[in-house]
């Protein structure tokens, strides 16, 4: 009989305290993508940081901007009152001036009848001075 004997070749792994090429490869690859990542993140920090303070700009304007409205607003309503207060005053004076027209008018016409009646008068007595003592009228 025969009896064969297989040897197998195995080669020990033997472990070596260093890194090779490509533990190097790797490790550069992942600290690359870690910068890359951080500057990203740090891109996207600063962007949203300089949103909020837009925002936050904004906000204070728009606060400045309603404090304003609110003093139009009232001044608004003041004005209104004021412009009230002279269409008042308007028609009060107006109606006070077509009084004050229509009692010289009243007047005049009162008057006018008056100095009618007196010449009236004056002529009569000038008529009859005339024909008694012969007076004569000096015009």
């Amino acid at each position: 009989m025969l009896t064969t004997s297989s040897t197998i070749a195995v080669t020990s792994s033997s472990t070596t305290p260093g890194f090779t090429l490509q533990d190097t490869q790797i490790s550069i690859g992942i600290i690359a993508s870690l910068v890359v990542l951080s500057g990203v993140a740090v891109s996207i920090v600063s962007k949203i940081n300089k949103i909020s303070f837009t925002v936050d700009g904004i906000q204070e304007t728009l606060k400045l901007h309603a404090s304003n409205a609110e003093k139009i607003k009232d001044l608004d309503k003041r004005l209104d009152i004021h412009l009230q207060d002279y269409v008042n005053y308007k028609d009060a004076n107006l109606l006070s001036h077509n009084g004050l027209d229509e009692l010289i008018q009243h007047k005049w016409q009162r008057s006018e009848s008056e100095f009618n009646a007196i010449k009236q008068n004056i002529k009569e007595l000038q008529g009859f001075l005339n024909r008694t003592n012969d007076f004569k009228v000096r015009e």
